[in-house]
């Protein structure tokens, strides 16, 4: 095979057995990294699972670029069940870094990991080899002395996931953690290792990835963009100074804007701390934000949930008289919560928080410590279940979408992510309203931090394309010259919810190959005489990458297949159903936080109906019908549906 390793490594901790499965039986229909892991979801899940139990796989899968010069290849996809999930559904989460290339080098295009180990273990993959072994000395070290150890055994080169102390004691909000200091951070499939006695899988391999085309990948590779993001960001230069340098993943071609600080001295705790400042922070003082981001990282914890969220909530509840501090006992004493003297209505209200007591809730949602901190780590959608006799779940309403266990993200409203004005934000709630998860992760940035920042208007950006080359751009891209007009809002609905599907089709793809979603999918380019973008860029590495000449038209297909394969296991394992989508509308209806405009439920549902048909999925249900599923070669998966009970209705 080209492009895949071929093989994909399973492992049954329950009964010490490890073997492979043929990656031909996954690829092409479903490219790679979060298809292939979807289809084996599919094949491997069934209602009624928990996050937690030995039968929920952690799947862990790189794509057919993965380890090649394709620019954002540098990440790989873990899925499963997650337990950060309120309630827990299959979903997914991204994880940069170099680890997943160093597993294709080892020889395996993924890991499959079911089953329950009777003691701590870590598992050692090495050129086509694996072994189970004990992890006694390892439970309980946190991620950086995990990793430092494993490579003193198994050399410097070794590459490393783990999970830290917090994801041993279950926390729901515990990431996967990598030697880069890049982390599967949403999802709590942390969590998922923990409760497989799994502590880490370190990886060495020296082999590499044989591409059908490798002179032909290398030309599209070296010709790629390097317009970043927005129209100011062309020629990014790397930067460095005396604390801190930019770093990026693989051979990615923009340097991250993500960068690391070196030897900052703590501010509340002895010694320094070198950490990677991601888009998440505490909003304290560098020095402040960068010890409490290493502590956070180092118990392998989810920073954006504690910084976005759980934070945010403490204060809210606070001002309503339901708590007032945070008892952290001997390690740093009872730290009150931080509260601004107005009441809260966004992210950008709350007050900054001192650097003791970042440090003090961060030991308590790590340790559990006491009733409080025993219920935060699980996040504050499952803490509002248990603590203050529930007089704190209204206050989750503006911060998390139908109290999905994540925070809002890029939807305009609560704050994390950036700006995007009305109408922009319209197919961001759309995609909050079909998603497992923040769909900002792998395809919402696609639209709100490139598309928006082109256009001639958004709010008060003024972007560099006459409305002309806009409507140009659009009806080659979306199929609409009206889509990216500022002129139309929710009427008519396709010019919102084409937006949304191709992007989702497209985070699919993205999250397939693997890639990074800051690279892909560019739809404007400052750099061609029409200002479109080369969107067939992807499908051009794929199959220079593997042999399987895929035209644009045909990867996107691979994306829609993957995307209504990951519904259908929402709705025939978890309910998935229309009225969910609907009530994700709940935690949108106030004023956006940039441009004061509100909601009209109606209209927003009337898009919704548009998404639906434009899907091909049933109108009624929110469920793929089995024309469609048909149509997408999932003629087995419409069957099943049916059989359950859970399809789509009769005749839809």
């Amino acid at each position: 095979m080209y492009g895949w390793a071929g093989r994909i490594l399973q492992v049954d901790l329950s009964s010490r057995s490890i073997s492979t499965l043929d990656t031909a039986d996954y690829v092409p229909s479903y490219i790679g990294g979060l298809g292939v892991a979807t289809r084996i979801a599919w094949e491997l899940l069934r209602p009624g699972i928990d996050a937690l139990a030995p039968e929920n796989p952690l799947l862990v899968m790189t794509g057919p670029l993965t380890g090649t010069l394709a620019s954002g290849a540098g990440r790989v996809e873990v899925a499963g069940i997650a337990p950060q999930q309120h309630p827990s559904v299959f979903s997914r989460s991204g994880m940069g870094g170099h680890w997943g290339a160093e597993l294709k080098y080892a020889g395996y295009d993924g890991l499959v990991i079911v089953g329950q180990a009777d003691v701590p273990v870590y598992l050692w993959v090495h050129d086509g080899e694996a072994e189970i072994r004990e992890a006694g000395e390892l439970w309980g070290l946190g991620t950086y002395a995990v990793t430092q150890r494993l490579r003193q055994i198994h050399g410097a080169k070794t590459r490393v996931i783990c999970c830290g102390p917090a994801g041993e004691r279950l926390s729901r909000i515990a990431v996967v953690h990598s030697e880069t200091g890049n982390a599967a951070g949403q999802g709590g499939y942390g969590a998922v290792m923990g409760a497989k006695k799994l502590k880490a899988v370190a990886v060495r391999g020296t082999g590499g990835v044989s591409l059908a085309d490798p002179e032909r990948l290398l030309r599209l590779c070296l010709g790629a963009s390097r317009e970043g993001q927005t129209p100011g960001e062309i020629g990014i230069k790397p930067e460095s100074g005396a604390t801190y340098r930019t770093r990026k993943c693989g051979f990615c071609m923009t340097p991250c804007v993500h960068r690391v600080y070196m030897r900052i001295p703590g501010r509340a705790s002895s010694g320094s701390y070198s950490v990677a400042r991601q888009c998440w922070g505490y909003g304290a003082s560098r020095e402040a934000d960068l010890e409490a981001r290493a502590i956070t990282s180092d118990y392998g914890l989810n920073g954006w949930e504690i910084s976005y969220g759980i934070i945010p909530w403490l204060q809210l509840c606070k001002q309503a008289g339901l708590i007032d501090a945070i008892d952290a006992g001997g390690a740093y004493g009872r730290v009150p919560i931080p509260v601004p003297k107005q009441p809260i209505k966004y992210l950008r209200d709350i007050a900054r928080s001192p650097v003791e007591f970042l440090n003090a809730l961060v030991y308590v949602i790590a340790h559990r410590r006491g009733e409080v901190g025993d219920a935060l780590a699980d996040g504050a959608c499952y803490a509002a279940d248990r603590l203050f006799g529930g007089q704190g779940k209204p206050l989750l309403d503006h911060i998390y979408p139908r109290h999905c266990g994540q925070t809002e993200h890029w939807g305009g409203h609560w704050g994390p992510g950036g700006t995007v004005y009305w109408p922009w934000w319209l197919p961001a709630i759309l995609q909050w309203c079909v998603d497992t998860r923040d769909p900002a992760n792998d395809s919402t940035h696609q639209w709100t931090e490139h598309v928006q920042f082109y256009l001639p208007q958004s709010g008060p950006w003024r972007g560099p394309f006459s409305l002309e080359k806009v409507r140009g751009v659009s009806q080659k891209v979306y199929g609409d010259p009206r889509v990216c007009d500022p002129a139309y809002d929710y009427d008519p609905p396709e010019t919102k919810a084409m937006p949304a599907i191709f992007h989702h089709n497209r985070g699919m793809i993205i999250d397939s190959l693997v890639l990074c979603d800051y690279e892909h999918t560019r739809v404007f380019s400052m750099l061609s005489e029409d200002g479109a973008a080369d969107t067939a860029f992807m499908a051009k590495l794929f199959s220079a990458a593997t042999g399987y000449e895929t035209s644009e038209a045909e990867l996107d297909l691979a994306g829609e297949r993957i995307w209504n394969l990951a519904r259908a296991i929402d709705v025939r394992d978890h309910g998935r159903n229309r009225a969910i989508d609907e009530s994700t509308l709940d935690g949108f209806m106030y004023p956006g936080k940039d441009d004061g405009v509100m909601i009209d439920r109606d209209k927003m549902l009337a898009l919704l109906d548009c998404y639906y048909r434009l899907r091909g999925w049933d109108v009624a249900t929110g469920v793929p019908t089995r024309a469609k599923l048909s149509e997408l070669g999932l003629g087995d998966v419409a069957d099943t549906l049916e059989g359950t009970g859970s399809g789509p209705r009769k005749g839809a």
